[in-house]
């Protein structure tokens, strides 16, 4: 009857050696998926990062192109507006200067 109890004992403490190995086992792989699961989520953040800003150089680079669009037909215009009034001063000066001769 002892050696039946003793038995029983070891069977029990072997069933739960395995138990608490196979624990170990589980535990481990969910710490490794759960590891895996975040590193895909750094890339994944990153990834997203990176089009974002990829997206805002883009937006950027069009509105500094449209600044420098508006600025250059300004400064045209103003060139145009200049030239006008030089082209009438040239006239208004060349004027002077044959009243003066004659």
């Amino acid at each position: 009857m002892l050696q039946e109890t003793m038995k029983t004992v070891c069977d029990a403490e072997a069933k739960a050696d395995d138990i608490v190995k196979q624990a170990k086992e589980e535990a481990q792989g969910i710490v490794d998926k759960a590891n895996k699961d975040a590193m895909q989520v750094v890339e994944q953040a990153e990834a997203d990062s990176k089009a974002k800003l990829k997206d805002a150089a883009i937006l950027q680079k069009e509105d500094e192109e449209k600044q420098t669009t508006k600025a250059l037909d300004r400064a045209t215009a103003e060139i145009g507006s200049l030239r006008e009034i030089a082209a009438d001063k040239e006239a208004a000066a060349i004027d002077m200067i044959i009243n003066e001769l004659i």
